[in-house]
């Protein structure tokens, strides 16, 4: 009896722990495919490499999701370019349709938003957002 009960507890939790890690599983994914670089993936894909003005390790935040020094930003005439896991989207500088504020690490930094309706939002760090001011601004004319 007593070896019965040890058996249930320990198929009980080891089913337990499989829920957990199924479940945690479909959130990273959901939030990659839908909050984060899913979509700006399916809609600006490129096979082009960055160009322009390279910037490597960036930080961005798209969507929910941060990647964390991980992007090469390529700021280019034709657009902003960000590679992330060997996959480049190109962003044509008139995709972005406005500029707001966040916080990203305890600082204020530039909201960008993408396409109208919106795809994606993009959050950049100041230095970042420096190097794309002027292109975004020629953009907005």
């Amino acid at each position: 009896m007593t070896t019965t009960i040890i058996i249930l507890l320990i198929v009980s939790g080891v089913l337990l722990l499989i829920g957990v890690v199924v479940g945690f599983v479909l959130l990273v994914l959901f939030l990659l495919s839908k909050g984060g670089w899913g979509r700006p993936r399916e809609r600006y894909s490129t096979p082009n490499l960055p160009a322009g003005q390279i910037v490597q390790r960036q930080t961005v935040k798209i969507g929910a999701v941060t990647y964390k020094r991980c992007v090469t930003v390529g700021i280019a005439t034709e657009g902003l370019y960000l590679t992330i896991w060997r996959k480049t989207v190109l962003i044509p500088w008139s995709e972005f349709k406005g500029v707001g504020q966040t916080m990203l690490y305890w600082q204020r930094v530039p909201l960008l938003t993408v396409a109208n309706p919106p795809v994606a939002t993009i959050t950049v760090q100041n230095d970042l957002f420096e190097i794309m001011r002027g292109r975004l601004m020629a953009s907005s004319r």
